[in-house]
């Protein structure tokens, strides 16, 4: 079970016992943080591809699965729609939207400059030896999932470098960009990582960067961020008919 699953799982019940079941002595969590949960799980699924682009979102079947009002689920779906995750259509309802060939270029595009930043900060705030663990994972567990053809195991450790990257390299703005790009981008990563021999490159573009990082190497670190991030949009402009 992937990473994503077991982190959706883990939030609904702090979201739904407090709005379910008032009665156990708890205090109902305010507006706001029960609009933020929602949002939270409704964007995996939509990440995961639980919900489909096109899939339309009906307010009172997401009032009654988290045991809300219709009110605070219109501005679940006003926040996701700001995310562009979601596209409301007056008279016919909310729609999971998709991605465009030009918005996914786009994404590429952002992507490359924000996460090689984030790379170059993480590189330079980094404690001596912080970035080992990663690299002996990447040297040997996940070469051999993949060779196994289990690339759950290397989006999950893609995932785990992201997370600890944005955490070292300490930059909020930056972070705050790169989480809305992402939640648009994450079943574009996912399906260009199934492409034939995408993730044993990547793994290894990976490694060089990660042994960068290590070195202290700021700007060989950026380098190779942006060059793993450009060679998946390449794959993508070559693929697109596969992958959209």
């Amino acid at each position: 079970m992937s990473r994503l699953k077991n982190l959706q799982e883990a939030r609904l019940p702090s979201l739904v016992d407090p709005v379910r079941a008032p009665s156990r002595g708890r205090e109902s969590p305010p507006a706001a943080s029960r609009v933020w949960r929602i949002v939270e799980i409704l964007q995996e699924r939509i990440a995961s591809q639980q919900l489909r682009a096109g899939e339309r979102l009906h307010e009172q079947a997401l009032a009654t699965e988290f045991g809300t009002s219709r009110t605070v689920i219109r501005e679940v779906l006003g926040s996701l729609e700001q995310r562009s995750l979601v596209q409301r259509i007056p008279n016919r309802g909310a729609y999971v939207k998709g991605l465009g060939e030009k918005e996914v270029l786009e994404i590429f595009e952002i992507r490359e400059w924000l996460e090689a930043l984030l790379t170059l900060r993480a590189t330079q705030n980094a404690p001596d030896g912080h970035w080992a663990r990663f690299i002996a994972q990447f040297e040997g567990p996940l070469a051999a999932s993949i060779q196994a053809g289990d690339l759950t195991a290397y989006n999950d450790a893609l995932e785990d470098l992201r997370l600890e990257t944005a955490r070292i390299a300490d930059n909020e703005i930056a972070n705050s960009f790169i989480y809305q790009v992402l939640d648009r981008a994450r079943v574009i990563k996912i399906r260009v990582t199934l492409l034939p021999g995408r993730a044993e490159a990547g793994r290894l573009l990976h490694l060089k960067m990660l042994g960068c990082m290590a070195a202290r190497d700021g700007e060989g670190a950026q380098r190779y961020k942006r060059e793993i991030i450009s060679s998946a949009r390449d794959l993508f402009v070559k693929y697109k008919a596969l992958i959209l």
